[in-house]
């Protein structure tokens, strides 16, 4: 999927219009130091994108292009789950809750969505995050995460969704 339909369909799909996330770009430059763009609103940041990911404004061109990272939504809880070896119990315990979630990767470790009707608390987050055992900084509104179906800034591999089987 390309980064203006994934953006798009997050704003419009996911976040029915409600949730302006911020988006921004991190890279390391030439001496391994890690960098930043400042962080925009998607309707900044995106609107004046045409479907074909262009703009006719350099600037807003050049900060589309280096977007790969997102804000947590509100209605989504973000496992950042360092050890591959735990992702079968994860999963498997939350087919068992029957909710609705994603599994991304782009190197070694996953990023599990879970996605929810209805905003959730800091603390309702924690409290599930600290469940798995997992990330405790994925709990705050003001977290960014690598992008999905873009390159991550450290791995140089593309963030992807991931068939997962539990046992």
């Amino acid at each position: 999927m390309d980064k203006k339909s994934w953006l798009d369909h997050l704003y419009y799909d996911i976040g029915k219009q409600n949730f302006n996330l911020f988006v921004c770009g991190l890279w390391k430059d030439e001496q391994g130091n890690t960098k930043s763009t400042k962080w925009k609103r998607y309707s900044e940041a995106v609107f004046p994108i045409d479907f074909d990911g262009t703009c006719d404004e350099y600037s807003k061109q050049k900060f589309f292009r280096q977007i790969n990272q997102r804000q947590i939504f509100p209605n989504e809880i973000l496992l950042d789950l360092e050890e591959p070896d735990r992702l079968n119990e994860v999963t498997k315990k939350l087919d068992s809750w029957n909710v609705k979630f994603e599994v991304y990767t782009a190197g070694k470790g996953f990023h599990i969505d879970i996605w929810f009707p209805k905003p959730l608390t800091e603390k309702q987050k924690l409290r599930i995050i600290k469940f798995f055992k997992c990330d405790e900084q994925k709990a705050s509104g003001k977290t960014m995460i690598a992008l999905e179906f873009e390159e991550h800034w450290k791995s140089n591999k593309i963030k992807q969704e991931i068939q997962w089987k539990t046992i």
